[in-house]
């Protein structure tokens, strides 16, 4: 079975390469009339390194057919069109004859718009002696199912290319809201042939804002995130130590709290982030944005590339810097009153709210969320409960029954003025006069062992009544 890919914002913050790759994706080929479509994302063009050190080549897949199962999928990867500059291993999955693989798979989709969809086909990629840098090739992906048309693509490969190391960025605590931060972004081109140019993509987090908006710089939301997507001029030669001509200026404001800045610098032509995510970009006004040389380079006679090698070890193309602003964020919760007979239900909607000023946004992937624990009010069965809250202990029969449970809500992003509802359905085992439960904000993975945050010195806020009867 073919897991679904991670996708949209949830991803933004990988790895460089996870991140380019969760934001990356081709739109699906038209629909074809009959039966449905699983389209290959075009693949990202390949820069090999050089050897003993070897490209992985993954494949990614989209549907927009819901609840789809082709397990008897066939892809055929023809890769004689790489026979003079790659030695080529195919994954285990695969029978190859020469250069031409024929690779069992499978797929499922669920009931989303689109499912993406990674294949467990895939090449690895080593250099062959003698071969230029620069030199191109390509592969072709077909593929067959019963229950599926499948659109497969082609793929390019080169030999060597650029790899930017860039330097990393510096942390910042304890900023004042209304201050301007500045973030030198600097970097070394540590592959085997010069870049064409430099494209830097910033992505400010809720709480900063772009202070400059330079003509070479276009900008953008996707609703959480600001990106700027900037082109300084410049190539950039093998062994160069260049440097944004000025700094990135941040403006922290009103929301900020825990924010961050991260930073990817690639050769001039990579695919890919941010865009394909939608985002309306407009171009800057005013100054053009440069690079200053650093270190300057060597000369070579490879020609330029636009397709970085894998990064390995300590280099990477992104970085994250973490800037911490001396604000507060404020949690409460509403309680909320029902009645009922003996044997009867009854429904709780109680909810969490954002205060502000600050968002908190939360990385460490909802370690950091506040959740509310619910305490069931005396002679209640709980019977059902909204899809944010569970019982505290799943498949404990007792803790199912009669509590406590633990609501979160389903976003890592709460800006102040965000609510989130949840129910819960009690029966009602025996009447209690103005029987009382209760909700109340707890913060970190274990409820029981809730420990206040700074950010958050209102207390009073914090708990609220469930009353029956």
């Amino acid at each position: 079975m073919r897991r679904r890919s991670l996708t949209g914002t949830a991803a933004v913050f990988m790895s460089a390469g996870g991140l380019a790759a969760a934001l990356l994706g081709a739109a699906p080929a038209g629909a074809v009339t009959g039966r449905p479509v699983i389209t290959l994302d075009t693949p990202a063009p390949v820069a090999l390194p050089a050897a003993p050190a070897t490209a992985d080549v993954h494949f990614e897949f989209q549907t927009t057919a819901k609840n789809l199962r082709a397990d008897d999928a066939t892809l055929t990867v023809d890769a004689r069109g790489l026979s003079k500059i790659a030695k080529v291993t195919f994954s285990h999955n695969c029978t190859a004859e020469g250069l031409v693989a024929t690779c069992s798979d499978e797929f499922e989709s669920d009931s989303s718009p689109t499912t993406h969809m990674g294949a467990m086909t895939g090449l690895t990629l080593t250099p062959l002696k003698g071969a230029a840098l620069g030199a191109v090739g390509t592969y072709k992906v077909t593929g067959r199912s019963a229950h599926a048309q499948i659109v497969g693509g082609t793929g390019k490969v080169e030999v060597g290319g650029p790899s930017f190391g860039l330097d990393n960025l510096t942390d910042h605590t304890d900023l004042k809201v209304g201050s301007t931060v500045s973030e030198p972004v600097r970097f070394s081109n540590v592959g085997n042939r010069p870049a064409k140019g430099v494209q830097t993509v910033l992505a400010a987090s809720p709480g900063l804002d772009f202070a400059d908006h330079y003509a070479n710089c276009k900008y953008g939301s996707n609703g959480t995130i600001h990106f700027a997507e900037c082109y300084p001029k410049g190539a950039i030669g093998i062994g160069e130590t260049a440097a944004l001509a000025a700094p990135v200026r941040l403006h922290v404001n009103s929301a900020a709290l825990y924010t961050y800045l991260d930073t990817l610098t690639a050769p001039l032509g990579r695919p890919g982030w941010p865009d394909d995510q939608g985002i309306k970009w407009t171009w800057g006004k005013g100054a053009t944005l440069g690079l200053k040389v650093i270190k300057a380079g060597r000369r070579s006679s490879a020609p330029a590339g636009s397709v970085s090698l894998p990064q390995t070890g300590e280099v990477t193309a992104y970085r994250i810097a973490s800037l911490k602003a001396r604000n507060t964020a404020d949690f409460g919760v509403t309680g909320a009153g029902a009645q009922a007979g003996q044997g009867k239900n009854a429904t709780f909607a109680f909810r969490l709210t954002a205060n502000g000023p600050a968002t908190l946004y939360d990385r460490s992937g909802g370690e950091g969320v506040p959740t509310v624990r619910v305490t069931l009010p005396a002679g209640t069965t709980a019977v059902g409960h909204s899809a944010n809250c569970s019982p505290w202990q799943v498949n404990n029969p007792t803790a199912e029954a009669h509590g406590p449970y633990v609501c979160g809500p389903p976003d890592l992003v709460l800006p102040k003025g965000k609510v989130t509802g949840f129910t819960l359905t009690l029966r009602v085992d025996k009447v209690v006069t103005h029987a009382k439960g209760g909700v109340q904000v707890v913060w970190g993975p274990d409820p029981s062992h809730s420990h206040r945050p700074a950010f958050d010195p209102n207390s009073r806020n914090d708990s609220a009544a469930l009353t029956l009867n």
